[in-house]
């Protein structure tokens, strides 16, 4: 016996609105209802699975805990400031193991002893039902993750046969295509990065092909889920912040082929690296962003060509190394904003007249003055040049 038709017995017997979920709070299979429901059930119903906000406070209060300890049927009381009215809920597990959690609409009347022995019979033809769909849902998983492998990768299959193995998943991604990869960077957690991300996804990029490869979470985006790939990604990554786990998300750049994935997956994996060796604060790295730092960094060690200002700045660290001062970072500020005095200093957090000091101190050292505009453009190139490898020795390449 299916799932659906499972729930869709009961709640006939029980005559009772019926929500099954997985572990996750995402939406398995529901019961229709003729009679008002509170809004925590629409919102499940429209959203495929409990918001974020319904999901923190059943955790928060103990309810998924004090659910998955009652053997019997647990009685659940209601939360009003979500919308959450009272129920009773069974764990469908197996030892310890949570394969999903059935929710049942109280209401005013409460169960009868009926009730409650058709929902403890249900949740044992769950349990096998669960188990069922569950091993599927995992070779399904893995096919999807064998097809990613080798669109990011390569592999024996070419790309007509690609195409089909997309087709017999039921994917029909449309150009633009593009890659996002979840990584923690304390690895072996692709697995539980996979569930949390999994649901956001679902919802926001809902034509992305989703799978793990190499302990990151890949995400290949297609058609108009592209357009919002910054936004995402930013999210999921402010919102591992919010946890506090380190937790980057790499976005590489578009594409209008399948067989140019592998180039924006390289890319993705690159932007979270060179976010690691800027030292970005930031969780979301854009490749698009960050290639004009790789670009800058490569030329710290170029010999090939005119080194012309390099000398100049490298004084500046080593002045800086010596005296203990921060000349360097004074003229890469003074830079950036673009010669404005009173916000560079209130960026220092110095007294502009110390900013003047500093520049002047600049101007001494190098020969060059930072308010002349070539003069400008070559100390600016190369302060972004070395500002990453002033703590290695510079002539080391």
């Amino acid at each position: 016996m299916e799932v659906q038709a499972i729930i869709d017995d009961l709640a006939r017997t029980i005559g009772r609105p019926i929500t099954l979920e997985d572990a996750g709070g995402r939406l398995v299979a529901y019961s229709a209802h003729d009679q008002p429901v509170d809004s925590v059930r629409v919102e499940t119903l429209l959203r495929r699975g409990a918001s974020e906000a319904t999901l923190k406070a059943l955790k928060e209060r103990g309810v998924y805990a004090s659910v998955e300890r009652n053997p019997g049927v647990a009685f659940v009381n209601g939360i009003p400031e979500i919308g959450f009215s009272p129920r009773v809920a069974l764990a469908i597990k197996v030892g310890n193991t949570v394969l999903g959690y059935l929710w049942v609409i109280n209401g005013q009347v409460p169960l009868t002893a009926q009730a409650e022995e058709a929902l403890l019979r249900a949740r044992q033809q769950l349990i096998q039902a669960l188990e069922r769909r569950g091993a599927t849902q995992d070779l399904r998983q893995k096919q999807r993750e064998d097809i990613i492998a080798d669109l990011v990768r390569g592999g024996q299959r070419d790309m007509d046969g690609l195409q089909s193995a997309l087709k017999a998943i039921g994917w029909y991604g449309e150009p633009p295509f593009e890659v996002m990869l979840v990584r923690d960077r304390r690895g072996d957690r692709s697995q539980q990065v996979f569930k949390e991300t999994d649901p956001l996804l679902r919802e926001a990029a809902p034509a992305s092909l989703r799978g793990i490869f190499r302990d990151d979470v890949v995400v290949i985006l297609a058609g108009a889920d592209t357009q919002g790939a910054a936004q995402v990604a930013r999210a999921i990554a402010d919102r591992y912040s919010r946890m506090g786990r380190d937790v980057a998300v790499g976005l590489g750049g578009p594409c209008e082929e399948l067989s140019l994935l592998k180039r924006s997956y390289s890319e993705a994996s690159e932007a979270i690296s060179l976010g690691a060796r800027f030292r970005f604060q930031s969780g979301f790295f854009d490749y698009r962003a960050l290639a004009p730092y790789d670009l800058l960094s490569c030329l710290a060690g170029c010999k090939n060509h005119s080194t012309f200002g390099r000398d100049a700045v490298s004084k500046l660290i080593t002045y800086d190394e010596l005296h203990k001062s921060q000349l360097f970072d004074t003229l890469e500020t003074y830079l950036d904003l673009y010669g404005r005095r009173k916000m560079a200093a209130e960026r220092l957090n110095i007294h502009p007249n110390t900013l003047d000091y500093r520049i002047r101190k600049v101007k001494e050292l190098t020969g060059m003055d930072p308010d002349d505009p070539d003069s400008r453009l070559i100390l600016h190139v190369w302060t972004k040049a070395l500002h990453f490898a002033r703590d290695t020795a510079l002539g080391e390449t």
